[in-house]
């Protein structure tokens, strides 16, 4: 089964920043962790290495105690261990693994220690428990502990060979392909995937339509939608409209200034070009959202409706609808007249009030590309209602640190990228580790306090949608960008779920009789 994507995983090491499809990689066929997510119900996990984890709320020892089914192996043969376990966890201590820390809502980790049994019951002596410690109770702490993979002691180093417990295990890769192969037979699922890199997006679209690849990752936005009409696409691929969880934001200082009046953030907001931020920066629409919380699954594109010409409903949305640039003049006249009701006057190019020039300097860590680009059209936009926003820039580590941290900021760039249920907490709450911004709300906290009690699906994406409408009124962060895409995957595959908006990779399998992948060459 071939996946053809953009460009392959930078890594595959799973104590590194990973990519979308290296975190798939990662979580679906290398590697396993002590649990795994899944997103039915509370606790939002399944056993994986570990057939037993109890969440141990003793001051004297906070915590998660797991016990280490038996008989599990890594890929080369050998046990695996506690010894290996201890040792995986130990990487997301320290300084290297503060990012992980951050990004996966595990700050409170502080230690992993052998265990003699569970919190409550008798001892057992078979080296099978451990303990990772926790400086304070998490209610998700069993589902963040998902991300931590479990290594061989001696292949930490080695992220080039990656050795797993996972159900493939790596063969072989080069520039173009990354080849991975099932450890064992599971009838009707695939024996073997292959990542093909594919930059050009109809040598990728020619790919799959001969089937020399099965799963079309990211078709190119100008090959929609006039490619996905073409005839028989839709009795040989199904389409999905996907967004991952990945946020461009500006963030807010709420502590003072004068961006931290509401009116005045509703419109700087109002401002924002988004329809040149789109077709100039970004290249593409993304999805129009209020807030940087994943509230839409991956939707089915109809794609008879766009053979019959009827693409609007065919479930393509912004795609086929892109904003236009007169939008921004419409949101910035908007802008105008609450800066003018706030008192602030435009005169001679400069906002002014009682004699005090409007200046918001614009935090960002300076880097070429995309930020670039945004901070130019965010700039260029304010400039034309008077709003001075000069740069502050300097290297990320350095920005979060010492300047957003520190709340030594008025507006700042920054991308928030996640699962599609992540824990909000550390960001928007007022007890966070991560409260940027300062945002201090009841409201807010409480519909955060729900998602991290919530015991089923339905009570979750309830909790999710109050969190987005709250932070959506609150405006302690805009969201610039969100991306969307369009997947396309081949009809002769079965077993289709989607984890973070894209494929589970581990439960694709063929249709009775077809097993597409003879043509492959070892790389």
């Amino acid at each position: 089964m071939v996946v053809a994507v953009r460009r392959l995983p930078a890594t595959l090491d799973p104590f590194a920043e990973l990519d979308p499809w290296g975190q798939r990689v990662v979580d679906d066929l290398l590697f396993e962790g002590l649990v795994r997510r899944q997103g039915d119900s509370a606790p939002w996990i399944e056993m994986a290495l570990a057939d037993r984890c109890e969440v141990d709320h003793d001051p004297a020892g906070r915590g998660v105690v797991c016990r280490l089914r038996e008989g599990a192996q890594f890929h080369d043969g050998s046990p695996v261990t506690r010894e290996d376990a201890l040792l995986s966890v130990n990487q997301w201590l320290g300084p290297r693994g503060q990012g992980l820390r951050q990004r996966h809502g595990l700050d409170g980790l502080r230690a992993a220690v052998p265990a003699d049994g569970p919190p409550s019951g008798p001892k057992d002596s078979s080296g099978r428990w451990l303990r990772l410690v926790f400086e304070h109770d998490d209610p998700l702490v069993l589902e963040k502990i998902a991300a931590i993979k479990i290594v061989p002691r001696g292949r930490v180093a080695q992220p080039d060979q990656p050795i797993g417990s996972g159900p493939f295990r790596f063969v072989a890769g080069d520039d173009v392909h990354l080849m991975l192969e099932r450890t064992s037979k599971a009838p009707g699922l695939a024996g073997r995937i292959v990542l093909r890199a594919i930059d050009d997006g109809a040598a990728a679209l020619t790919a799959l339509r001969r089937a020399e690849v099965h799963v079309l990752a990211e078709v190119a936005p100008i090959h929609v939608p006039k490619e996905l009409a073409k005839p028989a696409m839709a009795a040989r691929f199904t389409a999905y409209l996907v967004s991952p969880a990945r946020f461009d934001l500006l963030l807010f200082n709420l502590r003072e200034g004068p961006q931290s009046g509401s009116r005045m953030r509703a419109a700087l907001d109002l401002a924002a070009p988004r329809g040149e931020l789109a077709l100039q920066v970004y290249g593409l629409p993304g999805l129009p959202v209020t807030a940087p919380v994943d509230l839409h699954a991956p939707a089915p594109i109809d794609l008879v409706a766009l053979a019959e010409g009827r693409d609007a409903e065919a479930g393509l949305g912004p795609l086929v609808s892109p904003p236009a640039v007169t939008a921004d003049a419409t949101g910035r006249a908007a802008a105008d007249a609450i800066l003018n009701e706030l008192g602030w006057i435009h005169e001679r190019g400069v906002r002014r009030r009682q004699g005090v020039m409007l200046r918001l300097p614009l935090t960002w860590d300076a880097s070429p590309g995309l930020a670039t680009g945004v901070a130019r059209a965010l700039r260029g936009a304010w400039k034309q209602l008077g709003v001075q926003a000069p740069s502050v820039t300097a290297s990320w580590p350095y920005v979060q640190a010492n300047l957003l941290r520190a709340g030594k900021f008025s507006v700042a760039l920054a991308r928030l990228a996640s699962g599609s249920d992540v824990d909000l907490y550390p960001w928007f709450h007022s007890r966070g580790a991560h409260n940027l911004t300062g945002v201090a709300d009841q409201t807010l906290d409480a519909a955060i306090d729900t998602y991290r009690a919530a015991q089923t699906r339905i009570d979750r994406d309830r909790a999710k949608q109050a969190i987005a409408a709250r932070l959506g009124e609150l405006r302690p962060a805009i969201v610039l960008h969100a991306p969307l895409a369009v997947t396309l995957l081949s009809r002769t595959l079965t077993g289709v779920q989607f984890v973070d908006d894209l494929p589970r990779l581990d439960r694709l399998g063929f249709a009775p009789g077809r097993t597409d992948d003879s043509w492959i060459r070892e790389p």
